[in-house]
């Protein structure tokens, strides 16, 4: 295990860009910082390396993971349906500068493998939040994301020292930021039907979803 430390997600060096891209596209686990807490990541499509999440997590291997995104485009190779309900929707929280902490729920294309997704009929999809993110999934490709936990075991780590210790010395690679996490979950909204659903509630308000959904 080897640490990286940031202290601007806005200014990532390139080299390091690289070097996390390089690890995890090459199949290892990262700890990584999302825009709300420290996640465990590997390649969406790297079993093995999805089954040392689990394995490391005591996770149930039915459960789905969370799909990072940098563009747009990544979606189609997971959402077999996007509605124009989810099309709003995504063009509010998704397509900017800054995407904010929202989940969303799509019916799943038959080709996604069940190891990210699970034995459910829709995928969980999220923009990555920050840049440097999405600058390295742009490079390895699409990334599951779970919560830097114990299953079963509530918190939500903000700051490396809340990792537990199993979970860090397991993890090949741990992208640490020299500050403090928002320390909250993103918000799942299903978007599966016409109207969109709310799955668990986070960062970002429902009603303000709902507030988008209305104006189509």
């Amino acid at each position: 295990m080897y640490t990286i430390r940031i202290k601007n997600t806005n200014k990532v060096d390139r080299a390091a860009i690289r070097k996390i891209a390089k690890s995890i596209k090459d199949g290892k686990i990262a700890i990584l910082p999302t825009g709300t807490i420290y996640g465990l990541s590997c390649r969406y499509d790297r079993k093995d390396s999805i089954e040392r999440i689990q394995k490391i997590k005591n996770r149930n291997k039915i459960q789905p993971f969370i799909i990072l995104i940098s563009k747009l485009d990544d979606l189609e190779s997971f959402a077999s349906d996007v509605n124009p309900a989810a099309k709003n929707i995504i063009n509010r929280f998704w397509d900017t500068r800054d995407p904010e902490p929202l989940t969303l729920l799509f019916k799943k294309r038959k080709s996604l493998k069940e190891s990210a997704s699970g034995s459910r009929s829709t995928v969980a999809i999220r923009m990555a939040e920050l840049k440097f993110l999405r600058d390295i999934i742009d490079i390895c490709g699409p990334i599951i994301s779970t919560s830097a936990t114990i299953s079963g075991v509530k918190g939500y780590p903000k700051k490396i020292e809340s990792i537990p210790a199993l979970l860090k010395k397991q993890a090949d690679l741990v992208v640490e930021c020299l500050f403090s996490l928002p320390g909250a979950q993103s918000t799942i909204v299903d978007v599966t039907d016409k109207a969109p659903v709310l799955v668990r509630e986070g960062t970002v308000d429902f009603k303000h979803v709902l507030n988008i959904y209305g104006q189509q």
